[in-house]
């Protein structure tokens, strides 16, 4: 009798453990299934988020074209500035490498390069083309570009930066520009690549007020004021850039 007993109890053993076994494989099947789902949903979120910023890049891209193009039909309606902001954009770029910054920040000075002007658009037009000495409410106008051309950017969170730049590139490294009157390295470097740019730009075209100087005529003129209005250092890496011909001058 008591081997019937044992043999009968483990056959319900038996039986039990069968049951766990095949509730352990449904629910582990379960699970195998869940994490696959899971799998599934985390691929398409991964896709959806590589979307979205794809479209988001291209948002912001279409933005700044849009910027780009006000900024060059700003500049076509004056023979004087026209292609400016594009020339002052590459050579700001090609210092900017030179000096060693990061492919992403030599990009950003090369977009903040093209609408560093774009501020010009509050500015009467007399007083933009205005071929003798302005006079200090006109110098005051003139002033406020950067100002206006910060704002004008202000809106678009991912040029934030970009912004900043435009701002700041009529300081001085002496700390007598404007809008702030920072000095130094208080003034974004590049801010600071932008302005390089830019006086040379201004200094080897024709301007109402004057005539064009020749390359080595500016080239000695950002030398002596590399410390004063531009930053020494730069001024002196575009000189060397321009003489030994590694820095390109023209789109």
């Amino acid at each position: 009798m008591a081997g019937d007993v044992n043999l009968a109890q483990a056959i319900s053993y038996a039986r039990d453990l069968k049951t766990l076994y095949e509730a352990a494989r449904a629910r582990e099947q379960e699970l195998i299934h869940a994490q696959r789902s899971l799998e599934a949903a985390y691929r398409q979120a991964i896709r959806y988020a590589e979307d979205f910023n794809t479209l988001y890049a291209r948002l912001q891209q279409s933005v700044l074209q849009s910027l780009h193009a006000l900024a060059n039909a700003l500049e076509a309606k004056d023979p004087y500035t026209a292609g400016h902001s594009q020339r002052v954009a590459m050579m700001a770029r090609g210092l900017a490498l030179r000096v060693n910054c990061p492919a992403p920040q030599a990009h950003l000075v090369a977009q903040a390069g093209l609408l560093h002007d774009i501020g010009k658009i509050g500015v009467n037009e007399s007083v933009l083309r205005k071929p003798g000495k302005l006079t200090a409410a006109e110098w005051e106008e003139m002033k406020s570009h950067p100002m206006v051309g910060a704002e004008i950017v202000a809106p678009l969170d991912f040029f934030s930066e970009g912004a900043t730049l435009i701002r700041c590139h009529h300081e001085r490294f002496d700390g007598s520009g404007y809008p702030d009157g920072r000095s130094g390295e208080a003034i974004p470097l590049g801010a600071r690549l932008i302005a390089v740019a830019d006086v040379y730009d201004a200094l080897t075209t024709d301007r109402p007020y004057r005539s064009r100087l020749s390359v080595q005529d500016a080239l000695g003129l950002l030398e002596e004021m590399g410390g004063h209005g531009l930053d020494p250092s730069l001024a002196a890496n575009f000189v060397e850039g321009v003489r030994r011909g590694s820095l390109h001058l023209h789109v």
